[in-house]
Parts: structure tokens; C-alpha cells; sequence
């Protein structure tokens, strides 16, 4: 036997400084010896799924309310006035809701914060009165036709676009900001349908008390009243609940003079779908995944425990 039958009877290393008898792409029979599938997998369970999918279906009747909103501005079902009061009214008490209503560690003036917050919803109270007329004659020369698909096609993205996501996590602020731009957007769109210039002040009263200001509100209000804790041991806002069963109520009674079929039968096959149906379908998904782990991952390094030295006797305790 020569050296090469000897070097190819050597075991082959999984190392890549030595020099071995085998092709560079070699893989050997021992090298998924340490494979496992589905160590630190942790499938969520169909209750966890069914309450986060409360945020897209609270979002959906936002959206909703909004344009059953314009729907009775349009066919003169609603007064513009009391639409403008009830408005002003309940973007103050949001606004203050809101700066009363601490971050967490946060620390501030509160008499401070109220009072400036109170002063920057005047400024848009009266920017937005200003910019009625114009909104008003913003699509004179387009067909009511592209105005709603342009109004379904924003309105879809703001959908596609926000979040979701009900603890709050900074990478959010991108998909946010276009969200709300989007809604805006369609707001000014739809307002520009309207023949008053107190109806498209009115509705984009409505549009920045539920797109802009709520939000922010709402994080807030998720921070203040803290979480509940799931079976799998995951973390769920104790107010998702109250709230979107309210967005939800609300929704399809200003829908059902607009629309009774979309009140009755559309809204609630859409909430079913994604609040009930979609969470069943992705938990039994759930087996079909498949989590492998290897020595190809990146190591862990696991800290050495602490250790303290007691100060009378300076003897280190582990």
C-alpha cells in the first residue's frame, strides 16, 4: 500500500488549518451527528396568536369608522357642526389623556407637558381650518371613480404598513411613519369629495384624532395598565381586549346606516377570518416547522456565574 491509500484511510478532522486527503467540499458521515432539530423552539399557542391578532383587527375597524364617518358627511346624514365639536372635545380630552398618562420611567412636568400639549393642538385646530379650502378643491377635475380606488389603494398600504406590534419596540417608527402618512393621505383624498369646508375640517379632525393621536395614546395606555401573562408565558396588554371590542361596536353601528350588509355580514366575516381562522390556521402550521441547530452555528458564550467575596471574612461565596 502506497502513502495515498494510507492518507485516505486517515480520519478525516473537521478542522481547516491541517492539510487532509480530502476534497475541500468534503462532508463527512459524522458531521450531522450533533444535529437537533427544535431545541429552543418555542411554538406560540392559539390563545397568544388569537390576542395579537386583536391589533389588526382594532386597526381594520379604525378604518372602518373612519370612512362610515365620511360616508355620513357625503350623503348629508351627519351635521358637520356637531361632528366639529364632539371632535375638538374629544382631541383635547385625548391629548391630555395622553400627556397625563406617564411613559415608562419618565419623569416630567406634568402641569408642563398638559400645557404644551394643549398648545400644539390649537396650532393644528387652526392649520387645519386654514387648509380646508384647499383640501376642498383638491380633486376637482378627478372622477369619483380613481378618488376611490385612490382612497382603497392608501388605505390598503396604511393597513399593510402599520403597526401591529402591541409592546413597543423602536424598529416600528419607519413602518409607523408611512402608515400614517398613507392614512393621511387618504383622508385628504376622500375629504376632497366633500362640497362644505366645515365637513372636510370636520373630517380631518377625525382623521388626526384616529391616526395620529390615538396611537400614541394607545402605547401609552398599553405602558399604564401594564400586561397579562399567557399559558405559554408570553406577554399580552391587559387593555387590548376593552379597547378593540369598543373600535369594533363603534365601527359597525356608524356603518349600519351607510351600509347595513357591510355591518352585519362583511365586517364580521373579515374579523372572523383574522381574528379567529388566520391564528388557527398558523398554530396548527406550527408542526410543519422545523428549527435545526448544529455545530455550523455561531458559539454561545455563557458568562461564569458571579461571584462575590463576603467582606468580613473574605471568603468568595459562588
Amino acid at each position: 500500500m502506497g502513502d495515498d491509500t494510507i492518507a485516505q484511510a486517515a480520519c478525516w478532522e473537521k478542522i481547516l488549518w491541517k492539510k487532509q486527503a480530502y476534497e475541500d467540499n468534503y462532508v463527512d458521515a459524522s458531521f450531522l451527528s450533533q444535529l437537533r432539530t427544535n431545541a429552543t423552539a418555542s411554538f406560540p399557542t392559539w390563545e397568544f396568536i388569537m390576542l395579537s391578532s386583536l391589533s389588526i383587527g382594532q386597526k381594520l375597524s379604525i378604518v372602518l369608522l373612519f370612512v362610515a364617518i365620511f360616508a355620513h358627511l357625503y350623503m348629508g346624514l351627519l351635521h358637520s357642526s356637531a361632528l366639529i365639536w364632539l371632535s375638538t372635545l374629544t382631541t383635547f380630552i385625548l391629548a391630555c389623556m395622553g400627556s397625563c398618562v406617564p411613559k415608562e420611567s419618565e419623569l416630567v412636568n406634568e402641569g408642563k407637558s398638559i400645557a404644551h400639549t394643549i398648545s400644539s393642538i390649537v396650532v393644528l385646530i387652526f392649520a387645519l381650518q386654514a387648509l380646508s379650502p384647499v383640501v376642498r378643491t383638491f380633486s376637482e377635475t378627478t372622477t369619483d371613480g380613481s378618488v376611490w380606488a385612490c382612497a382603497a389603494i392608501l388605505f390598503g398600504g396604511h393597513l399593510a404598513f402599520a403597526d401591529y406590534s402591541m409592546l413597543q419596540d423602536p424598529r416600528s417608527r419607519l413602518r409607523s411613519t408611512i402608515s400614517l402618512n398613507m392614512a393621511m393621505c387618504a383622508s385628504v383624498v376622500l375629504s376632497s369629495r366633500l362640497t362644505m369646508d366645515a365637513d372636510v375640517y370636520a373630517l380631518l379632525l377625525v382623521a388626526l384624532q384616529l391616526f395620529a393621536i390615538y396611537p400614541l395614546l394607545r402605547d401609552r395606555v398599553y405602558t399604564y395598565y401594564g400586561n397579562v401573562t399567557t399559558r405559554d408565558q408570553r406577554q399580552i396588554p391587559r387593555m387590548v381586549v376593552p379597547i378593540t371590542s369598543l373600535f369594533v361596536c363603534a365601527s359597525m353601528y356608524a356603518m349600519w346606516r351607510v351600509s347595513p350588509v357591510v355591518a352585519v355580514f362583511l365586517e364580521p366575516c373579515a374579523l372572523f377570518f383574522v381574528c379567529l381562522l388566520c391564528p388557527l390556521w398558523m398554530r396548527r402550521a406550527q408542526r410543519w416547522k422545523t428549527e435545526m441547530r448544529g455545530p455550523w452555528d455561531e458559539a454561545v458564550l455563557v458568562p461564569p456565574p458571579l461571584q462575590r467575596v463576603d467582606s468580613a471574612c473574605g471568603v468568595r461565596l459562588g
